[in-house]
């Protein structure tokens, strides 16, 4: 045991200078070699960002003259090491203390860094690459919509329509009521779309035209809503009038086109609520849902979940 002890002792001694010597030796290939990166740009090491940069143009166009392959890869890695303020920190404390742990641990910091910044910016692509999808595709379907909904059979379809799915479908809440005949509505129009192309033999593609439009829809949007809230939430101005038929429209759920189907009386008649303002859009919307409620007490269904729950057993208003 006594000869084994010093065995072994010896063998950990020799591995772990052995991978000290690697650890070392990969931190100082990142950090120029055995060459101080502020002397290869020719700075001192408390220069600012602007001399840093300055000075590694001056050295590149130096090796314009007389280039130099070996000498620029080092001014280069010299500059990538201290023009980050994150590098340059570490690298620092890399001088002072070169034989330190902590320099393995700020070089894992660094590259995880890197990594996040790659592993963000691919997020942000995919998530900007969805957005465009979801975009097109909604562009698509009001345009759809807004085309095949004049069709002459089309209101008579989506009446069928709604019916056949949900035969309980009048004793629904408006809301639920809105929802169901907006799907229809696009379910149908995309059918009669499909319809039409294939009598035509065309078929629905991805454009690169249609890409530049649903980038111009997003950045209009962007636009619109930077408008909206400096106009009246920091200016304080009142709705003009194609805003309160918009505020108007949201309060009812009702789209641009059904807003154009209807009569001048009728908008006129709506736009009299003032949706706009809060209070009374406020009222009108408590008005609507006291309406709801008093349909709801007084329907036949109502009266048999009362009766249900009564007697133990569960029961949904909506089945």
């Amino acid at each position: 045991m006594k000869i084994y002890f010093p065995l072994i002792s010896l063998l950990f001694f020799i591995l772990t200078s052995n991978v000290n010597c690697l650890f070392k030796n990969v931190v100082s290939r990142f950090y120029c070699n055995e060459d101080n990166c502020y002397s290869v740009l020719g700075v001192s090491e408390k220069a600012s960002i602007e001399d840093i940069r300055s000075s590694y143009f001056r050295q590149l166009k130096n090796l314009s003259d007389n280039y130099n392959i070996k000498k620029k890869k080092k001014i280069v890695q010299a500059y990538n090491v201290l023009i980050n303020k994150r590098s340059r920190k570490y690298y620092d404390y890399y001088l002072k203390n070169p034989d330190s742990i902590i320099n393995i641990v700020n070089l894992n910091l660094l590259f995880l860094f890197k990594l996040f910044k790659v592993i963000l910016a691919i997020v942000i692509i995919a998530l900007f690459g969805i957005l465009i999808q979801y975009v097109n595709n909604k562009y698509e379907e009001r345009t759809i919509l807004h085309k095949f909904s004049k069709h002459k059979d089309f209101r008579k379809k989506v009446q069928e329509r709604i019916m056949q799915k949900y035969p309980q479908y009048r004793k629904y809440e408006s809301k639920e009521k809105q929802k169901i005949e907006q799907d229809i509505e696009i379910e149908i129009a995309q059918e009669l779309y499909n319809q039409h192309n294939q009598s035509q033999g065309k078929s629905s593609t991805f454009s690169f035209f249609k890409v530049i439009i649903v980038v111009k829809e997003i950045i209009c949007f962007i636009i619109w809503i930077i408008k909206w809230i400096v106009k009246y939430y920091i200016l304080n101005s009142e709705y003009d009038e194609s805003d309160k038929i918009y505020i108007t429209r949201r309060c009812l759920n009702m789209s641009s086109d059904k807003w154009n189907a209807l009569d001048e009386d009728n908008k006129k008649m709506l736009l009299k609520k003032e949706l706009w303002v809060k209070e009374k859009k406020q009222e009108f919307l408590d008005e609507i849902r006291e309406k709801e409620r008093l349909e709801k007490i007084s329907s036949g269904k109502y009266k048999k979940e009362k009766r249900m729950k009564k007697k133990g057993f569960s029961f949904n208003y909506n089945d």
